[in-house]
């Protein structure tokens, strides 16, 4: 799953226009994005962070920044992530 602060109908559009193979969420008030300390307090918006999880809850990869929307690197950590079981 993915979660943005943008509103669900700008998500659900997103996902539909890149062929997404899961939902987005929408953290419209940035309480997910605080929780996991990613929110920036300065700007009042939250930050491009990609956390990989495995099926414990492990946060087994992040990726920080504007390269955190490229889907190559987050496909190749799962890709590893999955050749490792």
């Amino acid at each position: 799953m993915g979660i943005s602060a943008d509103p669900p109908e700008r998500n659900l559009a997103w996902a539909r226009e890149l062929k997404l193979p899961f939902k987005l969420l929408s953290d419209r008030d940035g309480s997910a994005a605080r929780q996991w300390g990613v929110w920036d307090d300065t700007w009042s918006l939250t930050k491009r962070v990609t956390f990989v999880l495995d099926r414990g809850g492990r946060i087994r990869y992040v990726e920080t920044g504007g390269l955190a929307i490229e889907t190559d690197r987050t496909l190749d950590a799962l890709t590893k992530l999955a050749r490792a079981k």
